[in-house]
């Protein structure tokens, strides 16, 4: 409970140049009752200036009083090495506690060193009322910050996302390319190839010969027999280069269907004929094939 109260007070030290001088302000401070009336502690007299001592004694305290004439020398070599954020440094002042006959006054000693403190306590205060200010500040800078830090890690994330997205995106379009560049060579000739026109077989027979197609098979099994170049037909379709090909070549079966219904007779004879002339031995069992005649079955 103690250690709470002390912690809630202002902890002045005071850094004098002499023992005489501490014990009289050691009297002084005693009797101004610091504690009870402004919760101000003095916890420590200094009764040296030595930097290193000075330096460790002084060390955590909230205000720091120098006793000195003024701001000299002395002082400002204290007051460079003891100042920090955290503290106020102050004077106290020789020149107002000496009298006439240059010894020290007790009361003005007594007034000088309340001045002082009350003075030092008032800009340790305004510090005080400074530093939380920063501190909220640097709050809400470190929330902000932390904040922004968060949004950089969910970006980095996502970039990471992205970035293996892209390079799965880069390699499917590396495939494609392949695809294409495959079938680009494949087929890089199409348009130098004659592509074949189909044209129904019926239709064509009639504009070209004014006549009804009754030897649809006929011209199947010849087309089939005879493989003519760029010509196939079926499905009562017939497929060429051109009309004009597709044309040809039903002149050329009409005309061989034509030749050979005329002259199958002549031709059954002659294929006997030869037959007979071939075979030294005849039996009747045996029938010769007619190689026109059965060229359409």
């Amino acid at each position: 409970m103690d250690n709470e109260t002390n912690e809630s007070k202002i902890d002045v030290r005071i850094i004098v140049q002499s023992l005489d001088v501490a014990q009289m302000v050691s009297k002084a401070v005693g009797n101004i009752q610091l504690e009870r009336d402004y919760n101000i502690v003095v916890s420590s007299i200094i009764p040296t200036t030595e930097l290193n001592i000075v330096k460790k004694v002084a060390k955590g305290a909230d205000i720091i009083l120098i006793g000195s004439y003024g701001m000299d020398e002395t002082y400002n070599l204290l007051y460079n090495e003891l100042k920090t954020d955290f503290n106020n440094v102050g004077l106290f002042d020789y020149n107002n506690i000496i009298i006439e006959d240059e010894s020290i006054d007790f009361n003005l000693a007594q007034k000088e060193i309340l001045n002082s403190i009350i003075k030092s306590t008032l800009s340790y205060s305004l510090n005080l009322i400074n530093i939380h200010t920063l501190e909220n500040k640097l709050m809400k800078v470190t929330h902000n910050y932390n904040n922004l830090l968060d949004d950089y890690n969910k970006l980095i994330k996502e970039n990471e996302v992205l970035t293996q997205q892209n390079k799965e995106m880069i390699e499917d379009i590396d495939e494609i390319k392949s695809d294409f560049d495959a079938f680009k060579l494949r087929y890089e000739d199409i348009y130098s190839k004659d592509i074949l026109e189909i044209f129904n077989l019926e239709e064509l027979w009639q504009d070209t010969f004014r006549q009804d197609l009754v030897d649809g098979d006929r011209i199947v099994v010849a087309t089939d027999k005879f493989r003519p170049e760029s010509i196939i037909v079926g499905q009562n379709y017939i497929a060429a280069e051109s009309k004009f090909k597709a044309v040809e070549w039903l002149n050329i079966v009409r005309t061989a269907l034509i030749f050979v219904d005329e002259n199958s007779e002549e031709l059954r004879k002659e294929l006997n004929k030869d037959n007979e002339e071939k075979i030294p031995e005849v039996r009747d069992d045996y029938d010769v094939s007619n190689t026109f005649e059965n060229f359409w079955d």
